[in-house]
């Protein structure tokens, strides 16, 4: 082989060992898409209405009593709560345990 032939092979394979380095490299980054959702914790609960503040974002939120039974359902029961972009489930966690259940529905009902 000529020396010019051998100059282009070593500068290709020096060029396709940086490439796979790259892919390496961009392979270890983590990227986490941003949050859709809101997840609801209680800020404060009075006789008519409770606050929430997402975990994430800090956004406060007010729902007043009504708007929270309306949204109980026994399918909750015993799970987490999930963010906002799923269901609504963050919103029933009233004692912030993180699982709906019976202590969260005394909670709303006796507001």
């Amino acid at each position: 082989m000529k020396k010019t032939q051998i100059s282009i092979l070593i500068l290709l394979l020096t060029v396709l060992l940086c490439s796979l380095n790259i892919f390496v490299y961009a392979a270890e980054i983590n990227i986490t898409p941003p949050e859709e959702g809101h997840k609801y914790v209680v800020l404060s609960i009075n006789d008519n209405d409770v606050t929430y503040v997402c975990d994430d974002c800090g956004e406060i939120v007010h729902l007043q009593k009504s708007e929270i039974v309306v949204m109980w359902n026994i399918d909750y029961v015993n799970k987490p709560p999930q963010p906002t972009d799923i269901d609504d489930s963050s919103y029933l966690d009233l004692n912030n345990d993180n699982i709906i259940n019976a202590k969260d529905y005394a909670i709303l009902i006796h507001m």
